[in-house]
């Protein structure tokens, strides 16, 4: 067998697999398991908002990999979520009150603005647009959706709170 088709049809392959990845992105909604980390972590900086947590605590008292910890803060340091402090005793803390971040805020930093269906946000991307009548259910539901994920983190908290209480 000639090497160039083994390679040609090797690329072929991965391209198909690549698009097969984004189609199946887009049909199944799931946040990843770095968004879950990343919702863990604020969590816990919440709890002492004024406090400069290091790495290593973050990571055994919220089960998160050290490995992805610097990532994680990167990006919602980038969001304004979170500062970074540098140095032997740095670490991190929320820029802002736990109040004042929510659990959208949060996943959005690494996602990307979030919707149910492709059409909710792109008008453009479906010709049936203005006629579906489906794409006015999938706007209501992407609406409700999203006000359930403003939820801040000084209530995610109380909710913590009443769990181990009870």
């Amino acid at each position: 067998m000639d090497l160039y088709k083994v390679v040609d049809k090797k690329e072929k392959f991965v391209k198909i697999i690549g698009k097969l990845k984004k189609l199946i992105q887009g049909v199944f909604m799931e946040f990843g398991i770095l968004e879950d980390y990343a919702v863990r972590m604020v969590l816990y900086l919440a709890k002492n908002p004024q406090k400069v947590a290091s790495r290593a605590e973050i990571s055994k008292a919220m089960d998160i990999p050290m490995s992805v910890l610097a990532r994680i803060g990167q990006t919602l340091e980038n969001a304004g979520i979170v500062e970074i402090h540098r140095g032997k005793k740095g670490g991190y803390r929320l820029r802002r009150p736990p109040e004042n971040i929510t659990l959208l805020s949060v996943l959005e930093s690494f996602v990307g603005r979030i919707a149910i269906n492709r059409c909710v946000d792109n008008p453009n991307i479906c010709p049936r647009d203005d006629k579906c009548p489906v794409n006015f259910v999938w706007k209501n539901i992407n609406e409700k959706f999203r006000q359930l994920l403003e939820i801040d983190f000084a209530y995610i908290l109380s909710l913590e709170e009443k769990q181990t209480s009870s």
